[in-house]
């Protein structure tokens, strides 16, 4: 009977063990995720509610960035172009940056191949994809490549299919989120503004850093700019969100449905401690123990049993996390980065309720049996 209560305890463990140490990997991938959104869309974003483009003047500008809790405001001119480039040719997002652009978004996480740093009206950073098609050459005039727009005269379009056509340089290379099929280039935002004939104070978005809580920010700003739609970075990546909950409800399911299989084990181990102890109990039933007693004696057998397994596995997975997280002992396979681990105290309180829930249920149907007994 002592084996198989150990038995139950050790199978217990690991699947509590599993429960946080799974909840913890996803919770980290989550941030990995969300972090790795950040290095291209802002805490929030301000477009324009009837088109492409938006105005704002300097006070608007200024009343944007003394509202409580924005940090930095930064502008930028989105448009697509054709790049030519040693007799290739490819299609290309410009997006035009001013000097706050660095500030709001995370653009040094995610270059490749040099440093970022102010623009000027010849130089620009190159996606990975476009550089490696283009055969672009970096920080060099030699390596000079074309930008152009396309022609908006449809009559003349095949005598001159480009409208506006400037020169640039590359200083830098950054990745994407598809990384391999994602043409980009980051220009300063008086180079975009020329090339797509953009007139003064107009802007395709509006990117602002934020210090406090970004959906009370919002609402501030939509009360002071009703004509603007403004985004938070959740609602910016809601597909993402969405995409992270339902994942994060499928993975506590099967862990908790793992969890309630362990512990039939303890329904076994308590039936069985019944069985053998039958001629005792009835011994104690002689004495005046009635059935409820004993119904609660066996389910706190059971409920030890439970929450050995609960603490055992918490606190093996707790070490595990933390060793992970100061040490990186494990790394994503043929990548040297370690496996990115979160602890949330969300995760830990739901093992507990799925523990707790699953200990009441399995030490039940376990005493069950002690009511059989006469």
């Amino acid at each position: 009977m002592f084996v198989i209560s150990v038995f139950s305890v050790l199978v217990l463990s690991v699947a509590n063990f599993s429960f946080l140490t799974i909840l913890s990997v996803f919770s980290g991938l989550e941030n990995y995720s969300v972090s790795f959104s950040k290095s291209f869309d802002p805490d929030i974003k301000i477009k324009s509610l009837k088109g492409n483009t938006l105005y704002a003047d300097d006070n608007d500008l200024e009343l944007i960035s003394k509202t409580p809790g924005v940090v930095s405001v930064s502008k930028t001119i989105l448009g697509k172009a054709v790049v030519q480039n040693d007799g290739k040719t490819e299609f290309a997002e410009i997006i035009g940056v001013d000097n706050e652009f660095e500030n709001v978004i995370l653009i040094d996480s995610i270059m490749q191949v040099g440093q970022f740093s102010k623009l000027d009206i010849y130089s620009s950073y190159t996606s990975s994809a476009i550089s490696e098609r283009l055969n672009l050459t970096l920080y060099n005039m030699s390596g000079e490549f074309t930008v152009s727009t396309i022609s908006s005269d449809y009559l003349n379009f095949f005598l001159q299919p480009f409208g506006n056509s400037q020169a640039l340089i590359s200083n830098g290379v950054f990745k994407t989120r598809d990384n391999e099929n994602e043409n980009k280039i980051i220009v300063s935002l008086p180079f975009a503004s020329s090339l797509f004939s953009y007139e003064k104070n107009t802007y395709s978005e509006l990117l602002l850093k934020t210090s406090e809580n970004p959906n009370a920010i919002k609402a501030k700003l939509e009360k002071l700019f009703p004509d603007f739609s403004i985004l938070t970075h959740k609602e910016q990546n809601e597909t993402l969100y969405k995409i992270m909950q339902s994942e994060k409800l499928i993975i506590t399911a099967i862990m908790f449905f793992i969890v309630l299989i362990s512990a039939f084990n303890v329904v076994a181990a308590v039936s069985m401690l019944i069985i053998e102890k039958e001629d005792n109990i009835k011994t104690l039933r002689a004495l005046g123990m009635n059935k409820k007693d004993l119904f609660q004696l066996f389910f706190k057998q059971g409920m030890l049993i439970n929450f050995s397994g609960l603490i055992i596995g918490l606190i093996a997975s707790l070490a595990l996390i933390f060793l992970q997280i100061n040490y990186s002992v494990v790394s994503i396979p043929g990548l040297d980065v370690p496996y990115p681990v979160l602890l949330k105290t969300e995760n830990i309180g739901i093992l507990l309720i799925c523990a707790i829930v699953v200990s009441v249920f399995s030490s039940y149907l376990g005493a069950l049996a002690s009511k059989k007994i006469s």
